[in-house]
Order: C-alpha cells, then structure tokens, then sequence
C-alpha cells in the first residue's frame, strides 16, 4: 500500500509567511493584530499557520492557543473552537493564572460556562445579554497578555457557530490586549451570500489593526518546486505539466497526485482526493467512513463507542488510517488529513449507511446529554435531524436552547428557536414540551436577536411574528412584539415610525394590572411621555412612575425614573432629573438593570449643567463598577460617551479622545443613534482643538452615514458643527475667502430658520450660537444676513429655559447679534464659567476684547487680550486662542478689513470701476510698472485670485459699510 507524503517544507507561501510574522512581531512590540487568512479548500491555510504556530512556540514569552470551527449544521454547539482555545490557554498557563487574569467573581462565573474549572460556586449572571462571555474573555486576554504575548489561532470560520461569529466580530474592535496577535482562517467560496459570516468580515475588513492574507494557487515553478519537496527527485517536465493541469496548482491535490499509484491521477478531483480512502484496507475505509459522519475531528471514545465491529478491528484501521496519511492523531483525537478528505467520503455513502451512521452517533451524543452533558445537545440534535427521527431532534434542540441560554450565546438562542419552529408542525405537543407556545418563542427569538445587536435579523423575526399572530387574544405577546419593533425603529429607523407600534401596545394592554403587563404598559407610558411636548409629558412622565411603583419591580420602576430624567432635562429641571437619577441608582442589584444606565443619564444631565467635574468622576466611578461586573460593553459604554462628551466641554481633550475612541469601538453597529452623537463629540474635539477641516472631514467626509431621521439634537448639532467650521475659516482667511466662507456659513445657518428649531429650542441651543456668530462675523465680511435669520435667532433665543446652563446660550447668541459692549461680554462671560463649555467662556473674553477696541478702548482691550492669554483654561480652547493672537497681530477678520495704503484704496477703486492699468496710470498719474505692483499687492492683501474678484469685493464695501 503506498503513502502519500508531506512536503518537509512549505512552498509558495514565503510572503504570507512572512507577513504572519511581522503581525507575531508586532505583537511581541505591544501592537495588538488580526489576520485574515483566506483561501480556497485545499491551498494551505492550515499549512501555514501550523509552520507560523511551530516558529512562534519557539519564541520565548509567546504562547500559543488554537482552535478549529466544526461542522454541525447551521447552528452549532456555542462556542466550540473558542472552549478548545481557552483550554489550551489554561493548560499553557495554568488554572490559577487564568482565574487571577479574570479578575471579579462575577468574570470567572460567566467564564465557568466555557471552563467548567473556573468554577467556584460563584452566582453568575442572568441568562440574557450577549455581552457577558465577550466582556469576560476580553478582561482575560487583556490582562494575560500584560505578562505574555499571545499568538490565538481560530481556524474554518466558515463553520463557526453563531456565538462564535458574534464574540469574534465584538472581540476584533474591542479588544485592547496590548500584546496579541489572532489569526483566523476562512474558505471563501463557502461564504456565499447569505452567509452568517459574510456582514462578520465585512465588518473586520473596516477595522483598524485587521489585515487580510490571500493565498493564491502556485505557478508552474512552485508546483515542480513542491514535486521535487514531496518526491525526493527533480521532476520531468511532461510530470510538472500533468500534475498542473490535474491540480490546478492546489498544493493539496498536488500533494494527492504525487504519491498516486497510476491511475489515481485519472478523474475528476474528487476523484483524486477519493484516491487516497480508496488505497486504504478494508478495515481503514470502515473506520473513515463513520468518521467522515461524526465530523472533521472525533474523540476516541465517541468513536470506540460507535463503532459497531470487532475492537481490534476498528485499532487496526485506525493504524492503517493513520500510516497512510488519511487521519491524524493528538490529544484531543483524531481528524481527517484535510477537510476535503472527510467531505469526499461522506458524500460517497450510500443514503441508507449515512442515516444510520447518523442513528448510532445521535444515541451515544443523546446518552451524553441524558448524563448531564448538555453541551453535546446541539450534536446530538445535527445527528437526529440527519437521521432525519424529527422528533428527537426537537426535543435535543430544547435542551440545546436551554445551554445556549446559560452559556449566554443569544444568537445561538436565537438561531436554536428558530429551527424549533420550523419543526413545530412535525412533532406532537411542541408547545408543552416546550414551555411556551409558537408565539412565544417568536417573542423570544425576537427579544434574543434584539439583544444580540442583530437588529435586521430581529426586524424581520418581529414582522414573522405579527403576521402569523391571531388577530384576537394573545395580547401579552402581541405587545412584546411591538415593544421590541418600538426600540428597533426608535434606534434604526426613525421616531416617526413609534407611534404605531406604542399605540398598539396600548390599545393590547389598556388597563391591565397583571405581572406579564404592568412591565410593558410602564414601557409604553414612558415612550409616551418622552414623546409628549411639557406640560403634558411631564404628567405622563409621572404617572408613567405612580404605575411602575405598583409593578412591586426594582428593574421597571428604575426604568420609569430614568424615563421621567429625561422629560425633566428637556425642561431644563435638572435638580429634579437628578433627584430620580440618583434614586434608580439605589436600586441596581447588581444584574442588568436601569439602575446602573442611570449613570450614563447621570452624566449626561450634570453635563447640560455645566458640572463638568462631577460628570466625569461619576461617570468613571461607575464605569469601574460595570467593569468589574463584567458589564462595561452594555452599561460602559454610553457611560464612556458622555464622559468624553464632558471631557470635551471642560475643554480637556486628550483626555477625552481614549474614552471617545473606546466608547466607539464598543458601540460600533449598535444604533445609528450612538454613532451620530460619538461623531458630533469627535468633530467638536477637533474643531475647537484649531483642526477644522479634520472635524469637517469627521462630520460630512466620505463614509460618513447621515444623521437619524427623527433626531432633531443630532440634526441641530451636525449643522452647528458645520457652521462653526465656515466661521472658523472667515475668521482666519483673507477677506476674499473670507466673504465666500462667512456666506457658506449663513447658508448652512438657515437650519434655525425651521419649525423644528422653534418646536425645540433647547435641542437648537449649539446651532443658535453657531448661526449668531455666523451673523456677527458676516457682518465684519461685509455681508448682510438674511432678516429671517436674524429673527430666528431672536426667537429661539427668547425661546431657551432660563436655566443658567441654557441661558449662557441665549446670552452669548443675543450679544452676538447684537454687536453687544464690552461690558455685556464681560457679565456673560462670568455668568457662563461654571455653567457653559469652556470654548463658551474663553470666547466671550475674546469678544469683550473685540468690543473694547471697538469702543476705542484701545489699553484696556490691549490688557483683555493679555488677559485672555493668560487665562489658566487658555489652552483648552486652542481655536479660541489662535483667533485671539491674530487680532492682537492684526491679521484677522475682525481688525475692520485689509490696511491697504491710500494709493492702493485708489488703484481698487479704479479697478473695480473696471479701468485697466495703462487707464489707472494715466488717471492717478503714475507708471504701468507702479500700477502693476499696487494690483499685486492689492490681491495679495485682499486673498484675491483675480482683479475680478478684488473688484467684487470693493463692490461689497461700497454696497454695506464697515461697521465701527
């Protein structure tokens, strides 16, 4: 019996090699990586990083961890290359190191699920959330990776289960182990459309830090180069040929075809790879046919188990199997040679022998599960349905659902739900042998999906649902459905699209005061009251707490007082806001519940008033405290938002940008809603940090997605950012330039001329003051702003609470348009320390100074400006600096225009009569040359690219005087 042999060496493959190690390198530096490695069947992509896994063993301070994806089905067992990964991580390490790496009981509990060793009796947390596993793993690696470089290894994604896709797609953006390196491996043509891990990758693909290997098939060169590795002799040149055109340059069909026999090389592929099993004794051709059905890899006792021969018959095909190169062996079994070979002989079986293959491995993974192995249920339930005996496949898949559930994979969950109901109508009772009705799983798998972050897949699952619920009864789960489409909409879609779904919410429940309504009638009232204008919402809003207090539940009343927050903030009562934010924070029990959100609201209110200080500490207070219980991912991270947003405001950017940046990678695809306000914080940062076009990049840049319909704040401030960028480049362009950009900001101004604005003033407050300085710098551009801008601006300012926090904003927008004194500037800036963003305060000590040079005030404005350099905040507004000096340098805008010479105001004025030079020579009595001079001068002081536009511009100054 011939073998076939392995080439000692790797052929073709030095530059992706190459390129594996430069990622293992950087690692060991401290740059964190992840490395696709693509490839078609059978082109090396094990090869490869079995050659990158033996090198960097080798590497002192690295370890190494692996774990193949397996074929089961659809669904899968939860997390089953990522449990093999972090076994091989504990035995690399030992149990204590990890245990120590996880930190927080509540860490090691969540990570028991996976490493049954971790556990040590500890409560872990409920059975809901998608987060808990991914946070947990993350902490792990992070702080493993401190003392140690880690190389992991996930190899045939195209086979991960949902839970493993979904911790891989959180765990590339998030992670911040400082030493690690992940490499995963995919077949790409196994990745159709449709495919679960096709919107993964793409989503990877945009990441920073994840580059992508391609491993293309080898040349005419590299195939006689691998022939020459695998046969010991330099091939003929007629053999090169046949075996190129045989294996179309796939080392692993050039590896089958060089250890033929003959006519092994004659056929299709398939037939080459078949070549392989058929060489093998009678006995070996048994024992891979029932392997090719348990799968890629098996342990021997499944094996021994379902063999159903002589013992001696099975070790001496095992032997045969593993000496001719068809098997491989390790500590955790046996595996085929390749996948190929495995999915060759499955599809060789007769029907009949793969069912009934199927039958025997289904009993022996459902005695498992019977013994109280509940991880082997999603195998069990892949055998049953291949033996196609539905009704044990139903009921392998509820107990799968269940461990799903505790492992906390949601999508697994959710997927699991959904194959129970596509067997519903198969089986007998499947709603008492499941505990719920057809309804109610939908409900779930909705809920599940929702949870998930899977918001298309959850949309769909919702609209299932609806459409094939009854038209009567069923009230309870009919509103379930048309809360979770409410938040979905809310979040994706838009506002508009929630009235809908809340009014059917209340129309199902209407006065109900049982335990499965009370929950989602608080829910609906307290959409209800967000929604409602004051002074209606605020009755809502407590009415909406009056009925949560009845629900005798911490979760909904939390939920009720943070809802009724927010009514408070929009009516600028923030002592109140507070007053209940710090009430639902009593009442976190330390599971998923509004108590701890209230935090992110928390900081958001105190952030409205000014009290930058005390919104940040509250903020990283708790945050430290979601970490710890392993929640920074659900609770952190719009925590993390609003303290960057503070940040921020306190004028302390660099500060800011760390918690921006990690507040963005944890939401990332979480709602649309998120992404604007993470935008509009970057874009301020930027922008007043003196980076404008950075910040007009971040806002309106290629890729950037448009703002949330419905959301009028995020609208308002994406326009207020916008506007202040085009007065930012008026203020420091020559007037040419500057005329053009002072009228582009006007233009973009007119956002505040809509109802919206006047509807909500306080969402409008940024675009107020943005619009009012865009009208106070056209002015000194000599332009004139549209009345109606000027009255809106009046209106809305009139229109802001009284609040100090909102009042600075009314103030400053008011002074603005009004060309206002010194002595105003001063008041405002004193009342808006304190209560205003810096950038606020620092610009109204500008305009005072702008305002005593005005006023011929020439020392004291001279002891402002000097005054504002050395002002201890100065530095926190970088933009508002920069203006300053340029007025003290007497280049900026705001110094009344160009200081042309009196000859040059003469020659500008003839060219803008349209003389051309000879004509303005002979009238001012003067040579060509001189003229010639003055005109370049003239554009050069004006920023002009021509006489045109200089004659444009004196045009202005004749039509709208300069202002004192």
């Amino acid at each position: 019996m011939s073998t076939v042999p392995t080439a000692p060496r790797m052929v073709g493959r030095d530059r992706e090699l190459g390129a594996l190690l430069d990622a293992v390198a950087s690692g060991r530096a401290g740059e964190p990586s992840t490395v696709l490695v693509r490839g078609e069947a059978g082109i090396g992509k094990t090869r490869l990083v079995t050659d990158l896994v033996d090198r960097s063993r080798e590497m002192p301070g690295t370890v190494v961890a692996s774990g193949s994806c397996v074929d089961l089905g659809p669904i899968g067992a939860p997390f089953t290359s990522v449990r093999r990964l972090l076994h091989e991580l504990v035995e690399a390490l030992g149990l204590e190191a990890v245990a120590a790496a996880a930190g927080s009981p509540r860490v090691r509990a969540t990570l028991a699920r996976l490493i049954p060793e971790l556990d040590e009796g500890e409560e872990p947390p409920p059975a809901s959330g998608a987060d808990y596993v991914a946070e947990a793993i993350e902490r792990v690696l992070e702080n493993l990776s401190v003392e140690q470089h880690l190389l992991l290894v996930l190899e045939d994604l195209h086979w991960a289960d949902d839970a493993t896709r979904a911790l891989l797609r959180t765990l590339a953006g998030t992670l911040r182990a400082s030493r690690l390196t992940l490499v995963l491996t995919y077949r790409p043509e196994d990745v159709g459309r449709g495919h679960p891990l096709r919107e993964v990758l793409a989503d990877l693909e945009r990441r920073r830090g994840v580059s992508m290997i391609d491993l293309h098939r080898l040349t005419r060169e590299q195939v006689a180069s691998q022939l020459r590795e695998l046969q010991g002799k330099e091939p003929g040149a007629a053999v090169v040929a046949s075996v190129l055109r045989r294996s179309e340059g796939v080392p692993f069909f050039v590896e089958e075809l060089a250890g033929g026999d003959g006519d092994d090389a004659a056929g299709t592929l398939r037939d080459i790879v078949l070549a392989r099993y058929d060489r093998l004794p009678g006995a070996a051709r048994a024992v891979a046919r029932l392997m090719s059905v348990a799968g890629e890899r098996i342990d021997d006792a499944l094996l021994r188990e379902a063999w159903d021969g002589e013992e001696a018959r099975r070790l001496e095909g095992l032997r045969q199997c593993l000496d001719a190169g068809a098997l491989t062996a390790d500590e955790a079994g046996f595996a085929f040679h390749h996948a190929l070979l495995r999915e060759a002989v499955y599809q060789d079986l007769l029907p009949s022998e793969r069912t009934e293959a199927h039958r025997r491995l289904a009993r022996i993974e459902q005695d498992r599960v019977d013994a109280g192995d509940t991880a082997r249920a999603a195998a069990a339930s892949h055998h049953w349905l291949a033996a196609q005996d539905v009704d044990r496949a139903f009921a392998a898949i509820v107990t799968a659902l269940d461990e799903a559930r505790a492992a906390y994979a949601v999508v697994s969950a959710a997927r699991l739900g959904e194959q129970l109901l596509d067997l519903w109508d198969r089986v007998d009772s499947p709603a008492a042998r499941l505990g719920m009705s057809a309804l109610e799983l939908r409900c779930q798998v909705a809920e599940d999906l929702y949870d998930a972050g899977e918001s298309v897949s959850a949309m769909r699952a919702v609209d299932e649902a609806l459409a094939v619920a009854p038209a009567t009864g069923a009230a309870i789960e009919r509103a379930r459905l048309h809360a979770t489409a409410m938040a979905l909409t809310a979040e994706h879609v838009g506002r508009s699209g929630v009235p809908a779904h809340l009014e059917e919410i209340e129309r199902l429940l209407g006065d109900r005061t049982d335990a499965a309504a009370l929950p989602l009638r608080v829910g609906a009232l307290a959409a209800r009251a967000v929604r409602s204008d004051s002074p209606r919402g605020a009755v809502l809003a407590d009415d909406c707490v009056a009925l949560a207090r009845t629900a005798g539940s911490p979760e909904t009343l939390s939920m009720a007082l943070c809802k009724r927050a927010v009514v408070n903030r929009k009516r600028s009562r923030y002592e109140d806001a507070i007053a209940d934010l710090r009430a639902a924070l009593t009442m976190d029990a330390g599971a998923v519940l509004w108590g701890r959100c209230a935090t992110a609201n928390l900081v958001d209110v105190l952030n409205q008033m000014g009290r930058y200080d005390e919104a940040v500490a509250a903020g990283l207070a708790t945050l430290d405290e979601a970490i710890e219980a392993g929640l920074e991912r659900r609770i952190g991270a719009p925590i993390l938002a609003n303290v960057a947003e503070a940040l921020v405001n306190a004028g302390r950017t660099d500060e800011a940008m760390p918690h921006l940046r990690r507040a963005r990678a944890l939401l990332a695809g979480d709602s649309p809603r998120w992404g604007d306000f993470l935008v509009e914080i970057e874009a301020t940062a930027l922008l007043w940090d003196g980076r404008i076009d950075e910040a007009s990049e971040v806002i309106e840049g290629p890729g950037v997605p448009p703002a949330v319909e419905d959301d009028a704040e995020a609208a308002f401030n994406r326009a207020a950012i916008l506007v202040e960028a085009e007065t930012a480049r008026a203020m420091e362009s020559p007037p040419v330039a500057a005329r053009a950009h002072a009228a582009s900001a006007l233009g973009r101004a007119s956002a505040l001329s809509t109802e919206e604005a006047r509807a909500e003033p306080d969402a409008a407050a940024r675009l107020l003051v943005a619009a009012s300085r865009a009208i106070a710098v056209a002015r000194s551009a000599r332009l004139d702003p549209d009345d109606s801008l000027v009255a809106s601006a009046h209106e809305v300012a009139a229109a802001l609470p009284r609040h100090p926090a909102m009042a600075a904003w009314a103030r400053t927008a008011d002074a603005l348009v009004a060309e206002a004194p010194a002595e105003t500037w001063g008041d405002i800036a004193r009342a808006a320390d304190g209560n205003a963003p810096v950038r606020l305060v620092l610009e109204a000590r500008l305009w005072e100074a702008l305002a005593l040079r005005r006023e011929g005030r020439r020392a004291d404005a001279r002891e402002a400006f000097d005054a504002l350099a050395r002002h201890p905040d100065a530095g926190r507004a970088p933009l508002v600096l920069r203006w300053a000096e340029r007025e003290t340098a007497g280049t900026a805008l705001q110094t009344a225009g160009p200081s042309l010479t009196a000859r040059e105001g003469e020659v500008l004025a003839l060219l803008a009569a349209g003389l051309t030079n000879p004509e303005i020579g002979d009238r001012l009595v003067i040579s060509r040359k001189t003229v010639s001079v003055h005109v370049s001068a003239i554009l050069a002081k004006l920023g002009a690219a021509n006489r045109t536009e200089a004659a444009a511009y004196y045009a202005g100054l004749d039509r709208t005087p300069a202002s004192a």
